[in-house]
Parts: structure tokens; sequence; C-alpha cells
């Protein structure tokens, strides 16, 4: 393949400097329409459908459809103070390319974009149809692709580029569950907690704990913010505050009950003290790894204490299952369930035809041995069937995807390039059919 690494950079500086934060949805569809403007300035067949919320890019033909899926909204950037380069701004720096979304998912779109105009260059006849799904909801509650599930055909089968190489056939599924506990009237005879706030977002770790004292003092607590998908490798600001308030002599209240909760049974990830069953870590030969809870967000909100925790549960663990211990822990603490959400975990079998190119496309690539991982975060995987994350992830490579100071690689990005235009050859520029 001819790859213009230039024109790829360039399109994915103008992709980051669109600061297109999942809630501020004119700068989201402005990242949409800019990929599609790319696509249709490279020949590719442009729609925005789903009301504008999802962006459709194809080329080629055929019976069969092979998706790509990927998002142009990204997480907030945290704390700017702790970025080197502006945030939303792409800069070029020691090899890397740094910037909000760089890795997730903005890069691997990039990457994507100039595969498929690679594979429409190189003369091949097309026997199948690629279809470029770009969503623009992905790090929140997923109205994009509900829509587009339920009044749009699927694709066949195919990939995610926002996960691990080589395949990530497995992922965890994830909840994102709110608990709600009342404040009781404050006793100023006595030091007490009169206010807490945490957190940004359902899917980081918080990196900021703060709390009001009764004699008007503030504590603030600053971890480091990560992907909730893998929450011991940053430090949550929430279980630093309960620690911090052990040395003060102050009157317990529902404002430190609420931390002691979330500090008993869920600093050590796997909140074995709630009760659920224990489990395997393998399913059908698969690893399928444990349940992992992270607090997230705690708000006062009138006369309650809101406490949102994210839930990575293993393939074998039931939603009912999640819910019933959260039931028990909300009668032991006198709260309630306010609000669940939630998404399946997924396994699609390493025997699927298409697999087998994909396994191909990274091998031939890489020049590394092909395996099957398990996905610990959440992606487009689970919103249709026969979908599997798909890099850009490297062997070796750092997972910094919504921490501060984001960056991919310059290799990396060009090697996924590469991959994706390898597995769109294999199989749409491929005359034999790869559903079962």
């Amino acid at each position: 393949m001819t790859l213009e690494r230039e024109k790829m950079i360039d399109d994915l500086k103008g992709l980051i400097g669109i600061p297109s934060i999942s809630s501020d949805k004119e700068a989201v569809e402005d990242a949409l329409d800019y990929v599609l403007e790319l696509g249709e300035r490279m020949g590719m067949r442009c729609e925005k459908v789903a009301g504008g919320q999802v962006g459709t890019i194809e080329i080629g033909q055929g019976d069969e459809t092979f998706g790509i899926l990927t998002h142009v909204d990204v997480v907030n950037p945290g704390r700017e103070e702790l970025w080197k380069s502006p945030p939303f701004t792409c800069e070029l720096r020691e090899g890397n390319l740094y910037g909000r979304g760089t890795l997730d998912d903005k890069g691997p779109t990039v990457a994507v974009l100039h595969a498929m105009g690679a594979a429409m260059e190189n003369g091949k006849p097309f026997y199948k149809n690629v279809r470029l799904i770009v969503g623009t909801q992905e790090e929140t509650e997923w109205v994009d692709m509900e829509c587009y599930t339920k009044h749009y055909s699927l694709p066949d089968y195919g990939f995610t580029p926002d996960g691990d190489f080589p395949i990530g056939n497995v992922e965890k599924g994830c909840m994102d569950i709110t608990l709600r506990f009342p404040t009781a009237l404050v006793d100023e005879a006595f030091l007490q907690i009169v206010g807490l706030d945490a957190g940004t977002a359902f899917n980081i770790v918080p990196d900021c704990c703060r709390v009001l004292l009764s004699d008007g003092r503030e504590l603030v607590t600053r971890g480091k913010a990560v992907h909730t998908c893998a929450p011991e490798k940053g430090e949550n600001a929430i279980f630093l505050m309960g620690r911090q308030l052990k040395q003060f002599p102050m009157e317990s209240n529902s404002f430190s009950r609420v931390l002691d909760m979330l500090t008993e049974n869920f600093s050590d990830y796997y909140g074995e003290k709630l009760g659920l069953p224990e489990k395997e870590e393998y399913f059908a030969g698969e690893f399928i790894h444990r349940t992992v809870f992270t607090p997230v967000l705690i708000r006062t909100v009138g006369t309650c204490i809101e406490v949102g925790i994210n839930v990575r549960f293993a393939y074998t663990t039931t939603e009912d299952e999640l819910l019933r211990a959260f039931g028990r822990l909300c009668e032991e603490y006198g709260g309630e369930i306010a609000c669940v959400t939630s998404l399946p975990a997924v396994l699609v079998s390493r025997n699927t035809p298409f697999l087998k190119i994909l396994s191909a496309a990274y091998e031939e690539t890489t020049g590394l041995t092909s395996d099957f991982v398990l996905g610990y975060g959440g992606s487009y995987a689970k919103a249709m069937p026969g979908i599997v994350s798909f890099g850009p992830i490297l062997p070796g490579m750092k997972d910094c995807c919504h921490e501060e100071n984001e960056y991919i690689p310059l290799a990396a990005l060009e090697k996924n390039c590469e991959i994706y235009y390898r597995a769109i050859e294999g199989i749409a520029q491929c005359m034999k059919s790869f559903c079962r």
C-alpha cells in the first residue's frame, strides 16, 4: 500500500482540533462532519443518518457488508495543567502524536479512512461492501448506536479499532449504576462533613475529591485519572479522601458513612464483600477475568448523596446478580438504586471465518503471532453481533486512553493503517464468503 503519511497526520490534526467532548453536541457534530468531508474528498459514499448522530462512509459493493465501527466523541481532558501541550491541539513530539482522542478513537478513525482509500486505489475489484460507521456518543449513553441498530441494516461482521491487538473476541460487560442515600441534619456542635464531591464521568477514575467540613475548611485529594477498565493503573481520589479523613476526629454522619461504605466495599477493585458468587476466570477456554468495581462520582443533590459506580463485569456474571448485590448494599446503608444503564459482555467464537483474515493482516504487518485477547473496556463491539475489537494498541504500547497527555506513536498509527488495509483487502477484495 502507498501511505501518505503527512496527509494522514494533517487529517488527524484537524480532527483533534475539534473539542468534541460527548456532552458538547455541536462540537461532536462538527467532528462527524469533518470525517464525512474527508471521506467525500477521497471519493467515498458518505451519509449522515440516525438523526445526525451517526455517519456512514462506504466503498465497494457486494452481498456482504464488512463493518468498521469508530467514534469521534471524546472524554473531557481532565486537569489541563497536567498536559504538556493543549489537549485539543495535535502535537508531534518525540515520535508521538499527542492530544485528546489520538488513541481513543480519532487516531484509529483516520487510520481506517486512509486504509479504505488505499484499498480503493490498489486496482483490485471489490466483492464486499465496506462500511465505516462513525458514532458520536460512545463515551456516554450510546443513544447513537441504539438508534442506528434499530433503524438501519447491520454489517454481517466486522471490527472496532477501540481496544488491543491482536483480536479482542471477548469483552467485559459494562454497568453504570447510581445509588442514592439520604443526608441527615448536621449538628454544628461537632466537626462533620457537610459537602462531598468527586469525579467527572462514569468511565474515568476520579482524580479529584473535595470535602467541605462544618468548620468551613475544604479538603482536597488528588489522584490519577485513568480509564475505569483498568482502575488499578490509576489512583482513586475517593479512596484517598477516605484515608485522609481518618486523621480527623469527627462525628460520623451520612457523608462519612458513604465514604466508609465505598472504601470498605470497593477499594479491593473486585467487590469481594458484596457477596457475589465466586466465578472461574475462564469460560469455554476463553479468559474472561473477574468483575471490577470503581466508584467514580459523588454528588450532593438536594437532600441526597448520589454515588456513581462503574462495573466491568465478566461474561458469566449476570446483571441480575449485580443488581441483587447492590440492593443488599443499599438495604444495609439505607439507600436505593436510582439509575442503571448496562451493556452486555461479548464473546465471538474464535472460529468465526473473517477472524482468520484479521489474524493474517496482523501477522503479515507486525511479524508477530496473532492471538485472542480479552477487552477490558467497553467498545462498539457490544452494539451489534459479530463485531470484535481490533487495535489500535499494539503489544508493548502504553494504553493512555482517558489520561492526561494521551498519545499514539506515529509508527503505531502507520502500522494500524497498514493492518486495516490488509484486512480490507483480504475480506472485501476476496470472492470468498465470510458469512457462516
